[in-house]
């Protein structure tokens, strides 16, 4: 059996992992050439995903309807920039009306007769996880309720067994 790895072998390979996925090598085929990167087609990749990233940030693409961007930028979200990731990627509009300072997607050609944009925008690291607590906390008192059988509240009408609802 081999041995366990140390933590300082894991970062290592972790390391390894995330930089090779940043900066990827050139595969060689059969017949000599090469390509940067191998696209699989099975529906486990984003169609919208951006493969670099940006320190001590999470990215996220916001769609370009209501008021999304604004609520975004009211939360503490940034537009992220080409140098930041970069450069931009073949799927990323040429024709940018924001003179290159952000970068947008065509996210729904026919969304109410009219193009759809995403913008690729930044929070910090530390905000999102803390994000992801409060949602989670949330979650989890839900599911607190569906076991003690309190799914709607204290309405007598709802049938709950003796023993609550099991979950496994």
């Amino acid at each position: 059996m081999p041995r366990a790895l140390t933590f300082e072998e894991k970062k290592a390979r972790a390391d390894a992992i995330v930089s090779e996925r940043i900066n990827p090598s050139p595969t060689p085929s059969s017949d000599g050439s090469t390509r940067k990167r191998r696209n699989v087609f099975n529906g486990t990749e984003a169609k919208i995903s951006v493969r670099n990233t940006v320190p001590g940030y999470h990215l996220h693409v916001f769609t370009d309807s209501g008021s999304r961007i604004q609520e975004a930028l009211d939360s503490g979200y940034e537009f992220v920039t080409p140098i930041e990731v970069g450069g931009v990627s073949e799927n990323v509009v040429s024709r940018n009306g924001d003179l290159g300072e952000r970068i947008r997607y065509l996210v729904n050609p026919r969304a109410t007769g009219t193009e759809q944009y995403g913008y690729l925008m930044k929070t910090r690291q530390e905000w999102f996880e803390e994000d992801q607590a409060e949602i989670k906390a949330k979650n989890n008192r839900i599911d607190a309720a569906i076991r003690k059988g309190k799914v709607t509240g204290d309405n007598p009408n709802f049938y709950t067994p003796t023993g609550g609802i099991k979950l496994t």
